[in-house]
């Protein structure tokens, strides 16, 4: 499975070298086919590894440090600051019809696992949100193709919601939770997550108009 993910990627730099010669829309098709059946294959590889080293490690220690390497690796950062949680991952929600969503998920709920066991160590607030506003904000890299810049619709929502419901909010329910979607360009892919009481949301959404 690593040998399929590496001759991927080789195919893909092809097609990336191509495209960087012409611009032409066909070669940059060809480039996200090869990186999409590449990234498919590396995310079945990867939950095999993981699955592995669960079974394999004997010393909770070093699983636990797993643990965070893995948040680290997946660059997520958590912060809360007056009243609205902020949590940012350096890359994109996947597409809602996605079968492989575990690879922001899994690292998702060791992040939040996490930061609430050392809020608590430190006697800190856990929030907890009644009747909240949770707001996606979607950044796409500026010197990439537009075309790759996708309906909001078309995101995965639900799974990114369960993990934050289960560790912040009383409820993702109709009456508890509203979500709310912005796209924009950026120096690079990320999804910013911001969760708010209901009545902090206008004043915030204001910056972004």
């Amino acid at each position: 499975m690593a040998s399929q993910v590496e001759c991927f990627l080789a195919e893909a730099r092809t097609f990336m070298a191509s495209y960087n010669r012409s611009r032409m829309e066909a070669g940059y098709e060809n480039l996200t086919d090869m990186v999409l059946e590449a990234s498919k294959t590396g995310e079945k590889l990867t939950e095999k590894l993981r699955r592995l080293s669960l079974e394999v490690l004997l010393d909770h220690m070093k699983y636990e440090r797993y643990q965070s390497d893995l948040v680290r690796i997946h660059g997520i950062e958590i912060r809360y600051l007056d009243g609205i949680l902020e949590i940012t991952a350096p890359v994109l929600a996947p597409h809602r019809k996605g079968s492989y969503t575990d690879y922001l998920y899994k690292p998702l709920q060791i992040a939040f696992r996490q930061w609430c066991m050392k809020r608590k160590e430190g006697h800190l607030e856990i929030p907890r949100f009644d009747r909240c506003t949770v707001c996606f904000l979607h950044l796409y890299d500026r010197e990439l193709p537009l075309g790759r810049v996708r309906d909001h619709d078309n995101l995965e929502e639900k799974h990114v919601l369960d993990v934050v419901s289960n560790f912040f909010l009383e409820s993702d329910g109709g009456l508890h939770a509203d979500t709310y979607h912005i796209t924009r360009l950026a120096e690079q892919d990320a999804t910013r997550i911001f969760v708010m009481e209901t009545e902090k949301f206008p004043g915030w959404a204001d910056g972004f108009r």
